[in-house]
C-alpha cells in the first residue's frame, strides 16, 4: 500500500505540473484579452454560449459538490441526495429570473458586479454600498474552497494540509492576478469539462456497486440503518430535521443566483441573443454535477476510513482505482475546486476596486468613476485586492472546518436574504421602489441574523433546527425580503419614468396613451 501511495502522490506532481502550465497558458490568454477594469471585472461580451455555460456550471458546482456534499453523504447516507438533487433546481430556476435582464442592464449602464448592477436598478449608491459591504462575507466561500483544495493536495499529493492550503492560493494568484475575468471564464470553461467526466466515472463507479457485493442494492444493505435509503429526515440532523426544513433548502437556492461571482457571469455572454442557449446547456450540466454525492455513499458502503469526511472522493479514487487514474482524477476534482475560487476572489476584488472605490469614494470626493486615471486605478486596486483576498482566505483556514458545504454557508445564507427581494422581484416588476429594495435588505439580513448568525456567533442559543441550519435560515430570509420588497412598493413612491425607461427598453414601451407595454 505504501508504494502505491507514493507512486499516486509521483504522478499526481507530474498531472499537477501539467495542470499548471496549462493554466498558466489560458491565464496568458486571459491576460491579452485584458485590456481595461472592466475586462478585469466583467469580461464583457467577451464568451459565447457553450464555453460560459460550461464555466458557469463549474462555478456553481465548486469544491462543495466535488467534496463537502460526498463528505455529507460519507456522514448522512442517502439523506445528503436531498441537498445534492434540490440545489440545482432551485439554483437554475433563480437564473431563468434574473439573468437576462442582469445582462441587459449591466451592460447599459456599465455594472460591474452584481451590488454595482443593484445600485444602478434603483439609482441609489447606498444600496451598492451596503450590498458591496455584505458581500464581503463571500471570504467564507472562498474558505471552503481553498480547505477543500488543501485536502485533495493532502490525500493526492502527500503535502500537509497546513502546506498545502498556501500551495492552492498560489496556483490561483498565478493566473488570475493578471488576467482576471477573462482568465476565470477561459480556465473554469475547461475545468467544466473536466468536471463532466469525473462525475460521469462517479455515476459508473456507483451503478455497479464498485467493490461491494449486490450492486447498487449491495451498496445501500452496507449502510447503517439510519444512512440507507428508506431513510429521509432525522430529527437530529438539523439539514434534514423534517420535511419542512428540506423544502426551504431548495428556496434558499432560487437566491443562490443573486451571488456576486455567479451574477457577474452573465455580462460576459456576447449577447441577450444567447442567453436562452446559455441557460440551458448550463442547467444541464449543473444538475448532473451533483450526482458527485453517490461517491461518498460509496466510500461509506465500501468501509473506507477517512479523518475528515471532504476527503472521501480522493481516498475513494486512491483505494479504487490504479494509481495513474487515481493521480489524474484527483487533479481533476483540483480543478473544479479552483474553478469556483477564482471566481470568488475576482468577485471580492470588485467590492474593493468597483464599488468601494471607482463607484463609491471618487464620486463622495467629487470625481469622475469614468475618467481614465480612475479606471487604471481601479485596475491597480483590482490586481492587488485579488493577492490580499486570497492571502487571507488561506490563513483563515489553517485550522480545517468540519463540513464545507456547512462553513461557505455561514456567510452566504445572509447574501442571499439581503439581496433577495431588490434583486428578484426588481427584475420583473417595475413599480418596485428604492425605498422598498433599501429597507427589505437591510431587515431581511437581520433576520437572517437573528435566526442563524447570532446562535453561530455564540451571542445566544436560537431556535433548532434553524440555529444550525444555514439553508433554512437564508430561505427565510429570502422569503421575508420578496415580500417586504413587494409589500412596501406598494406604497412608496416607484422610481422615475424615465430611469425605468432606460432600465427595462426594450422590453418596456412608453404608448402613446402615457403607459407601458411589453415587446
Amino acid at each position: 500500500m505504501v508504494e502505491v501511495e507514493r507512486t499516486i502522490v509521483t504522478w499526481g506532481w507530474g498531472f499537477l505540473i501539467a495542470y499548471i502550465l496549462l493554466m498558466i497558458g489560458l491565464g496568458y490568454l486571459g491576460y491579452k484579452r485584458t485590456d481595461s477594469q472592466d475586462d478585469y471585472a466583467t469580461a464583457r461580451g467577451g464568451f459565447g454560449f457553450l464555453a460560459l455555460a460550461f464555466a458557469y456550471a463549474a462555478t456553481v458546482a465548486s469544491g462543495s459538490t466535488f467534496m463537502g456534499i460526498p463528505g455529507m453523504a460519507y456522514g448522512m447516507g442517502f439523506k445528503a441526495g436531498y441537498y445534492a438533487l434540490i440545489y440545482p433546481i432551485g439554483i437554475y430556476l433563480g437564473m431563468l429570473f434574473v439573468a437576462r435582464i442582469t445582462k441587459k442592464v449591466g451592460d447599459r449602464f456599465g455594472s460591474q458586479s452584481v451590488p454595482d448592477f443593484l445600485g444602478d436598478r434603483y439609482q441609489s449608491p447606498l444600496l451598492r454600498l451596503l450590498a458591496a459591504l455584505l458581500a464581503l462575507f463571500l471570504l467564507f466561500y472562498i474558505m471552503a474552497q481553498i480547505a477543500a483544495a488543501g485536502w485533495m493536495f493532502d490525500t493526492i499529493l502527500g503535502l500537509q494540509y497546513e502546506l498545502a492550503i498556501w500551495v492552492a492560493g498560489g496556483l490561483l494568484l498565478l493566473y488570475l492576478t493578471a488576467g482576471g475575468s477573462h482568465a476565470d471564464i477561459i480556465t473554469d470553461a475547461v475545468q467544466g469539462v473536466i468536471m463532466v467526466g469525473v462525475t460521469v466515472l462517479i455515476v459508473v463507479m456507483f451503478v455497479t456497486g464498485w467493490g461491494v457485493d449486490g450492486g447498487i442494492t449491495g451498496v445501500n444493505a452496507a449502510l447503517p440503518a439510519e444512512m440507507q435509503w428508506d431513510s429521509h429526515t432525522d430529527p437530529a440532523n438539523p439539514t434534514f430535521a423534517n420535511w419542512w426544513v428540506i423544502f426551504l433548502l431548495f428556496i434558499a437556492h432560487i437566491g443562490f443566483t443573486a451571488l456576486p461571482h455567479l451574477g457577474n457571469k452573465f455580462f460576459a455572454i456576447k449577447g441577450t441573443q444567447y442567453m436562452k442557449k446559455f441557460m440551458s446547456v448550463a442547467a444541464v450540466i449543473g444538475m448532473a454535477l451533483p450526482l458527485m454525492f453517490l461517491g461518498g455513499v460509496l466510500g461509506r458502503a465500501q468501509g473506507i476510513q477517512i479523518e475528515n469526511p471532504d476527503a472521501i472522493i480522493p481516498m475513494l479514487f486512491v483505494e479504487n482505482l490504479p494509481p495513474i487514474l487515481a493521480a489524474f482524477l484527483g487533479v481533476a476534482i483540483l480543478s473544479a475546486i479552483i474553478s469556483t475560487a477564482d471566481g470568488l476572489i475576482i468577485a471580492v476584488s470588485q467590492i474593493f476596486a468597483n464599488d468601494l472605490y471607482r463607484k463609491s469614494y471618487v464620486p463622495w470626493t467629487g470625481g469622475d468613476p469614468n475618467s481614465d486615471r480612475v479606471n487604471q486605478r481601479a485596475l491597480w486596486i483590482s490586481r492587488v485586492s485579488t493577492i490580499v483576498v486570497t492571502i487571507a482566505a488561506v490563513a483563515a483556514v489553517m485550522t480545517p472546518p468540519e463540513y464545507l458545504a456547512i462553513l461557505l454557508w455561514v456567510g452566504i445564507g445572509g447574501i442571499i436574504a439581503a439581496y433577495g427581494g431588490p434583486y428578484f422581484i426588481g427584475t420583473f416588476r417595475e413599480e418596485t421602489s428604492k425605498m422598498a429594495a433599501l429597507v427589505a435588505f437591510i431587515v431581511s439580513f437581520g433576520i437572517y441574523f437573528v435566526i442563524h448568525l447570532g446562535p453561530q456567533f455564540g451571542l445566544y442559543e436560537g431556535w433548532y433546527p434553524y440555529n444550525e441550519n444555514p439553508f433554512a435560515s437564508s430561505a427565510i430570509g429570502f422569503v421575508c425580503s420578496c415580500f417586504l420588497t413587494y409589500l412596501i412598493s406598494k406604497f412608496t413612491e416607484p422610481l422615475p419614468e424615465s430611469h425605468l425607461d432606460d432600465v427595462f427598453r426594450p422590453e418596456r414601451e412608453v404608448t402613446p396613451d402615457g403607459g407601458t407595454s411589453d415587446d
